[in-house]
């Protein structure tokens, strides 16, 4: 059983899958993202947790020294977006979400590849 990550977050927003940049509600207070290994725990205004294959697409965002995990879940129009702040953490996030199984982005998955390749 694979031991659960624990992502340290600056904020986490509930965002819009049809206005990417939008967010309707934030936490950076007590914001949470936690990666088992059958479902991910996550918490905006309150603590979620949806298994694995409820992921629609895990996809990367970067502005203005955030960087961001965006989760779409199957039939939802909220995203949850996590600002790790520090790239080395979001890699890390993404690491394990793809080896859950989780559909990345073509921008995601680039995150993941070596510099320069």
């Amino acid at each position: 059983m694979e031991t659960p990550l624990i992502v340290t977050l600056e904020a986490a927003f509930a965002g819009l899958t049809f206005l990417p940049w939008c967010a309707w509600a934030h936490n950076s207070l007590n914001p949470k993202l936690i990666l088992h290994a059958d479902h991910v725990e996550y918490r905006v205004l309150r603590t979620r947790t949806r298994p694995y294959r409820e992921i629609a697409m895990v996809d990367y965002r970067r502005t203005w020294g955030t960087e961001n995990v965006v989760l779409e879940f199957r039939g939802a129009k909220a995203t949850f977006i996590a600002n790790t702040g520090l790239v080395r953490r979001t890699r890390e996030a993404i690491a394990f979400l793809d080896r859950q199984g989780c559909p990345l982005s073509a921008r995601t998955r680039g995150l993941l590849l070596p510099p320069g390749a």
